[in-house]
Parts: C-alpha cells; structure tokens; sequence
C-alpha cells in the first residue's frame, strides 16, 4: 500500500460553471419511452409514480416536475396520455414544469391540512379517469426497490378498489443497480451533476478554509451556498470532542482545538463532505488514534479509486478496498454508493456484488469509516462519473469548458498520488483532496 504524507499545497483553482445547465424535452421524452419498453416487458399493464419532497427523484427523472410541499402521482396506462395527480400548491407549478405531455388533475387531499377540499373527486375515480379498470397490472413506483409497497396505504387500497388487485413494486425499473433506468445517466444530465457537484465541493472548500478556534455551527455553515439549486439532503455542520452522528444540522456548538468537525453540503446530482480534526500540523497526541486513522482510511480510498472502471465487477472494487483496511475500523455503510437526483440511487457495492460498473453511472465516493474503539472522526466523500471513449466524446461535443474542468480536477489527483482509469471523470472540485489539519487546511495528504 503506499504511504501517506502530509504537506503543504496550492491547490489549483477550478471555476464553477455560470448557470444551471437544463435537460432539454428531447431527453425526458425518451425515458419515457424507455419507460414505457420497460413497462412492457415486465408485463404490466399500467405504472403509478407516487412522489413527496423528500421522495421525489423518480417523478422528476421521468417529467421534470417536483412537488412542493404536496405528494403527486403519475398514472401511465398503455396506449393512453398520462395523468399527473397533484394538490392545490402545485397545480400551476406542475402544468408549467412538466416536460412531457399529460393530463393534469386537481387531487386536494395531496393539499396541505386546512386547505379547500371540495373541488376535486375521490382518488378511486381519478384513478378511473386516468384509465385504471378491473384487472389490469399495476407497477407501484415508490422510492425503495423491495417486495413491499413503500407508498401510503391508502394509494394501495384505492388501486386495489378500482383494479380488484393488488399493486406490485415496480421500483426497481428505474432504480436497480445494474438495470434500473437511472443508473446510467445522459450526457445532459451529467452535465447537471458537475454543475451540482461543483457548487458542493466549493462551499466545503470555503468551509475548511473558513474555519477557526470559536466559531459557533451556524456560522460555519453560511459556505454552504446553493445559488437556489434545489437541495438532495439538508446541510450538517457538526463540532464537537466527538460526533455521534454526522447527520445533524448545525446549531450553536462552537469550534474548539482538539475538536472534530464535519461537514456535508448535497444538491441534486452531487454532495461534497469532509471531517476531520480541528488541529494544526505541529500538535501532539500520545494516543495518535486520529492520524492512525487517517493514513489507513487514505489507503483505502486510493485502492478505491483504483480499483474503479468501466465494465469492472462492484464487488472486486469492493474486495480492493476491502483488501486494504486495517482491523480497526469496519466500513459505516456501503463503500461507494450511486448518486442522481437523490442522494442515494442505490448501491452495487457489497461483497461480491456481480454487478459490473457501466459507463454513464455517477458514483459517490462514501467510505465512511466506524472505529472499533476510539472516538475518531475521518470523513471524505466526492461524485465521479464513469465513462467510456464514445460517452467522452459526446461529453466534450456538449460542453467542452466541462471536460477541461474535469480533466485539471484529474491532475490534481494525480499530483496527490491517485491512480485513475481513464474511464474516472472527477466532479468535485476538491475530489481526493483531504485536509487532516483543520485549523491549518494548507495542508493536505499525499500518497508516497
């Protein structure tokens, strides 16, 4: 394994895109006929997308729309124009941000308690209306792929009422590992996702750089600036002599030397994190578990990232990584999850996952590690988007002040020590970069 330094270095500055790149209708209207071949062949006869705020990526990947503050529901019959079910807020909002044509229909109890609900009919005859009848097969669209419904049961009871039968989960059309329709993305939509990931990974730049002995969490968290880019999870800043959890928004805690700190910044496409301890470069620890820590957690992600490329089994990236921890700490969560629109799309790597990776999938980098003793906070996650010569290509036809960014962001890691595929198109703009002095962040690791 190599080893690990700590040293001093300029890191290059990498712009961030001006303006939010956009998916243009041409796009939305072939995953829905993606969709639609999907449907098919899985033999159903009609697909229902139930979505929330928290839960909306599967509607806004097929239609471009989002509710606020509501749910919606999507209602595709074959051979029919799709209904979009919504409540009273996002009536107007949906008419105006669907890319797809659709019928659109006033369903008030998706309306926020207290609201007028007179005006529209029961679900059970919107279903009707939207061409649901007795005995067709229903695919029920939530957001977890599993054998059980993950909707509102009183969606599934009226489904079963108008069909006479029981809805299946159909989730994993769009959201399966290796299959799902969203785990590849377009060029357009990555184009998005670099735009998202460079907004994250700037503010938690600014965020290291910002930090100092006395600052409260809320200060801290002013780097963390959106540009009104629709957020994939709320914002956390967490200090502290430890961190239980890193999921926790900021509060009133104050920076002390010593301490750890975290920090998580995610938009739709990209989120960007870092932690790490509030210390300087000449400071003394007798028990040392920190930088024990760091150094093999750094050899961990460089034989991550190493093992990474296109048509590579996830369970080998796995086992590489794997490979190249100590028994001191276990692995959080997956190591390496895919990233879209939500935060987490799903996740091929576990133990000999058979999944190979395919060219279009926007990973993040997420080992979080879990000391089995000690109280050490280390954290790095960074977006990338694996992807072979013809999607380069196309990429660089699209926007080639983008692959420059992703090709200057490349060098850096490989100035740092990184080894990288070709296939390995970085998004962050501190992608691989780790500060293990928080209160000196000049600093950062290098692999000998």
């Amino acid at each position: 394994m190599p080893g690990v330094s700590f040293a001093a270095h300029e890191l290059s500055a990498i712009e961030v895109p001006e303006g939010v790149p956009e998916i243009p209708p041409r796009v939305f209207a072939e995953r829905y006929q993606n969709l639609e071949a999907r449907r098919q062949q899985s033999g159903y006869d009609a697909l229902v997308i139930f979505a929330d705020r928290e839960h909306a990526a599967n509607l806004g990947w097929l239609t471009g729309f989002t509710p606020r503050f509501e749910e919606a529901l999507w209602v595709q019959v074959g051979g029919q124009t799709p209904t979009l079910l919504v409540g009273n807020e996002c009536l107007g909002l949906a008419r105006s941000a669907c890319k797809l044509e659709a019928r659109f229909e006033l369903y008030q109890e998706f309306s926020l308690p207290g609201q007028d609900r007179s005006l529209s009919t029961d679900l059970v005859g919107l279903l009707r209306k939207a061409g649901l009848g007795r005995g067709l097969r229903v695919g029920l669209i939530g957001w977890k792929p599993m054998q059980a419904l993950d909707v509102p049961h009183w969606i599934v009871e009226a489904i079963q009422e108008v069909t006479a039968q029981t809805p299946q989960n159909a989730a994993d059309l769009l959201m399966h590992p290796a299959s799902g329709l969203r785990v590849r993305l377009e060029p357009e939509q990555i184009r998005l996702a670099e735009y998202a990931a460079a907004l994250t990974s700037e503010g938690i730049k600014h965020w290291v750089r910002g930090l100092y002995a006395g600052q409260p969490e809320w200060e801290a968290a002013r780097h963390l600036v959106s540009y009104g880019l629709e957020l994939s999870c709320h914002p956390m800043v967490n200090f502290g002599p430890e961190i239980p959890s890193g999921l926790k928004s900021p509060r009133n805690q104050r920076a002390q030397p010593g301490f750890y700190a975290q920090a998580a910044f995610g938009l739709i496409g990209g989120l960007t994190c870092r932690a790490g301890r509030l210390v300087r470069a000449d400071y003394q620890d007798d028990a040392d578990e920190y930088l024990e820590l760091v150094v093999n957690y750094l050899q961990v992600v460089h034989a991550w990232y190493a093992a990474l490329g296109v048509g590579v089994l996830a369970g080998e990236v796995f086992a590489q990584a794997h490979r190249a921890k100590s028994d001191t700490w276990d692995f959080a969560l997956n190591p390496g999850h895919l990233i879209h629109l939500d935060e987490w799309l799903a996740s091929p790597f576990a133990p000999g996952s058979t999944v190979a990776l395919q060219s279009g999938m926007a990973i993040q980098q997420d080992i979080i590690p879990l000391p089995r003793q000690g109280r050490a906070v280390v954290n790095m996650e960074d977006g990338l988007v694996l992807a072979d010569a013809e999607l380069r290509e196309a990429l660089e036809r699209l926007d080639p002040a983008m692959m420059q960014r992703i090709r200057r962001r490349r060098q850096v890691m490989e100035q740092l020590g990184y080894q990288l595929s070709e296939d390995v198109l970085p998004l962050s703009n501190i992608q691989g970069v780790f500060f293990p002095f928080l209160l000196q962040p000049e600093y950062v690791a290098r692999f000998d």
